[in-house]
């Protein structure tokens, strides 16, 4: 890298656009208020759960997605998800990110006309072991992400819940309480890529929760989607960039 590090680190990592990681960071500021990323040499995860166990959010970014991927040891790195967002505000498309870590400290630069450099203390962030979900789906389908976006967007400001469900070989979401307003994924409208049922459901979610991902979306352009009668819903997207994030969210009872 350009720039200088200030720390020894055990992992630098180096992506590169800022702006797009913040999508990642604002999905996860809305679960969790502190955060450990798991930096090994197979790439960054993470799994955040919020308190009260409704959603899941997990992601996975491969050596490939970094400009720069260096790991002398497995770290994990440990932050307050609000205190990063503050740094990573006014980006530049371009600009880059660095986050180099050792069992001490996080060093994060931001390299774009300017150089900016921030230094935090490597929190231990205390979390739950999150268990491999094994579940059996009812309907899985693939779907473009930007029309996705605006459904779960408007539905949010419109109903407190927000309902799944397939209807004439297409998924629908809609409010859920008048049924006024709904949306409609099929291959007529070019928005529906893919589609398998094994039984009709009709489920319910919360569309604050949902709203949640809103902003993670933005980094694919092909969500799938799955969610069954006794099953979460699950929304899964590939990153351009490279890279899966998945999002689990609890039935509302």
């Amino acid at each position: 890298m350009s720039v200088k590090l200030t720390i020894e680190p055990k992992v630098t990592l180096s992506y590169p656009s800022a702006k797009e990681f913040t999508y990642i960071l604002k999905s996860v500021a809305e679960l969790v208020e502190e955060v450990s990323f798991r930096v090994e040499s197979d790439g960054l995860k993470l799994k955040a759960l919020d308190p009260g166990r409704i959603a899941m959010l997990t992601v996975t970014l491969p050596p490939e997605a970094f400009q720069e991927f260096q790991v002398s040891e497995p770290t994990n790195i440990g932050l307050s998800v609000g205190n990063l967002i503050k740094v990573l505000k006014h980006l530049r498309k371009n600009d880059r990110v660095t986050i180099a870590a050792n069992e001490e400290y996080v060093e994060i630069i931001i390299e774009g006309t300017s150089v900016r450099r921030y230094k935090f203390r490597n929190i231990e962030v205390l979390s739950e072991e999150i268990p491999e979900l094994n579940v059996e789906y009812d309907v899985e389908g693939s779907v473009l992400v930007g029309p996705l976006r605006n459904a779960i967007s408007e539905l949010s400001n419109l109903t407190d819940t927000i309902g799944v469900s397939v209807r004439e070989e297409a998924i629908v979401m809609y409010d859920y309480d008048t049924k006024k307003t709904q949306y409609r994924f099929s291959s007529t409208t070019g928005t529906l890529i893919s589609l398998s049922i094994k039984k009709s459901c009709e489920v319910a979610f919360d569309s604050e929760y949902l709203s949640k991902i809103v902003d993670i979306l933005r980094l694919g352009s092909v969500a799938d989607i799955r969610f069954g009668s006794e099953a979460p819903l699950n929304i899964e997207i590939t990153m351009s960039a490279g890279g899966r994030a998945q999002y689990f969210l609890a039935a509302k009872v």
